[in-house]
């Protein structure tokens, strides 16, 4: 008797560690698997980024050679008519439609801004006398669309690869504060992407302001006012949160500029003003 309860003691640990070593080392075989598909997909998305990036580039060089040989021919050029370049530049504004196009499609800001190129190339094109001037501007104007959407195009590439957690609030200016904490979003999002993802907004776009172009009118139905006089009213002012001065700092460049950080936190508020 006293040797079957001994040999009970001596098994029931054998067996208790058996079962325990077997469900550990289930769990960490499931670990590791899912550790192992998590690092496949990682090494898939980034060589899929890398290879974006080679078709990025190879694209962009391309436009850029072309844009230099028209710069080049611009610069020697001593003829007081310009005229004859813009045929040429219209290649070159056909090609940045062509190459970019799903960016372009993608992007309403973006969209608008090559429009505008694309109405500024018009209107030379039906001149018959262009001035040195009038070409310049609108090879300058041809350069930041370009690298624009080159920029634009890589950044795209990344947020397919790199997500953020970020943090943003809505201050209505009635003590109602509403926090939307940690969200996701892709790497090389705005501060404008990211308050059209958590709120319905309302807003305007300047072509000609910059840096960025939007100007919001309202959030979830919160109009912006401005009195006939033209000296108050009430308007949403954007911030965001500076860890190493530990204060709100209002936003420097239209929210539509404005790249996110992972850990970034944010917040809107509406806000009376006067002026002068």
């Amino acid at each position: 008797m006293v040797e079957k309860r001994t040999l009970v003691f001596i098994t029931l640990p054998i067996v208790t560690w058996a079962t325990l070593a077997s469900v550990f080392a289930g769990y960490y075989y499931l670990q590791s698997r899912n550790y192992g598909e998590q690092l496949s997909q990682t090494q898939n998305s980034l060589n899929t980024l890398a290879s974006n990036y080679d078709e990025a580039v190879k694209k962009y060089t391309v436009l850029l050679s072309a844009y230099s040989e028209l710069y080049g021919n611009y610069s020697n050029s001593m003829n007081g008519n310009y005229a004859e370049f813009v045929e040429s530049f219209g290649k070159l504004v056909a090609n940045l439609s062509r190459d970019y196009t799903y960016l372009l499609s993608r992007r309403e800001d973006l969209n608008r801004t090559y429009s505008q190129l694309l109405n500024h190339y018009e209107m030379l094109k039906q001149k018959d006398s262009v001035t040195r001037d009038e070409f310049g501007d609108l090879l300058s104007e041809y350069y930041k669309v370009f690298q624009l959407l080159s920029l634009n195009e890589l950044t795209l590439s990344v947020r397919e690869t790199v997500a953020l957690s970020v943090s943003i609030g809505i201050d209505y200016g009635n003590e109602t504060l509403i926090w939307h904490n940690e969200t996701k979003m892709s790497a090389g999002s705005n501060l404008f992407e990211l308050t059209r993802k958590i709120a319905t907004v309302n807003y305007t776009y300047y072509a000609f302001i910059e840096p960025g172009h939007v100007l919001i009118n309202s959030i979830n139905d919160k109009a912006s006012y401005t009195d006939p006089s033209y000296t108050w009213g009430y308007s949403w002012i954007w911030y965001y949160w500076d860890d190493a001065q530990k204060k709100w700092i209002p936003g420097p460049v239209g929210c539509d500029a404005w790249l996110l950080k992972n850990g970034g936190i944010y917040k809107w508020n509406y806000e009376y003003w006067t002026w002068p």
